[in-house]
């Protein structure tokens, strides 16, 4: 069986590196397994689709500005986890429980966003603040965390307001948007992949043990590149912060 994968953690780029190596390899193969051929061909077709959807939102002006409020609201979803986290170590009374309320609700709903897609990021973001403002405000006053999620919240709806903008900017042209393109991609690999685990079933064979092992290898490889890239600029930006913060240890 091909290895279950979690799509929402690649960036729209990264999805597209993967996409075309997934039909790489499996083009390799198609001559032993012509039954993959016409879902190859499908997911050559919507990589294709989601190619031409990246580089027209990369000459869109409105993608910069999107990008610039993703990474605000990113900032202000850091400042308040690490509130959180720190009110678990606090010693007033009460505040410790209450940050471990806090931190189980952003644990619940997406402890890292900031390696998810934007679609799953903003999911993620809208459930963390709807969560906490209807069920744990008590909680968040005892930590002090009202204006932290407050920024959240405006960070949010700024980013939210630029992706409207994008959408609109884009839907000008009557050509399909990065948003749309993806799950289509997407719904076209899955679909790749499950005619390929089938035949592992229902026709096992040599090619088909060697198709699989790559495209196993390909998942593998492809998302510890992706959280190893995540991981460098996570430490990057923690270093900036202490050398900001701390700069005698500097």
């Amino acid at each position: 069986m091909i290895t279950n994968l979690n799509y929402s953690l690649f960036p729209s780029k990264e999805l597209f590196t993967f996409a075309k190596a997934v039909i790489t390899v499996s083009d390799a193969k198609k001559s032993k397994l012509p039954v993959v051929i016409p879902f190859l061909n499908n997911t050559t077709l919507k990589c294709g689709g989601f190619q031409a959807a990246l580089e027209r939102e990369s000459k869109n002006p409105f993608v910069k500005v999107q990008s610039e409020r993703d990474k605000v609201r990113i900032d202000a979803f850091m400042a308040f986890r690490n509130l959180g986290e720190s009110a678990t170590t606090r010693r007033k009374e009460g505040m410790p429980e209450a940050g471990e309320v806090i931190v189980a609700v952003i644990r619940k709903h997406g402890w890292r966003i900031q390696i998810l897609g934007l679609k799953a990021r903003t999911a993620a973001i809208t459930n963390i603040i709807s969560e906490i403002k209807t069920k744990h405000a008590a909680e968040l006053t005892l930590i002090g965390g009202d204006e932290l999620l407050d920024e959240l919240t405006e960070a949010q709806m700024d980013f939210e307001a630029a992706t409207q903008k994008l959408i609109e900017s884009a839907s000008e042209t009557n050509e399909p948007t990065v948003a749309e393109a993806r799950p289509e991609m997407v719904a076209s690999i899955k679909a790749l992949f499950q005619i390929v685990s089938l035949q592992e079933i229902s026709a096992p064979s040599a090619d088909v043990t060697a198709l699989i092992s790559s495209l196993n290898e390909l998942v593998i490889t492809s998302l510890s590149t992706v959280k190893a890239s995540d991981t460098r600029s996570e430490n990057i930006k923690k270093a900036a912060e202490n050398k900001t913060t701390n700069p005698i240890a500097s």
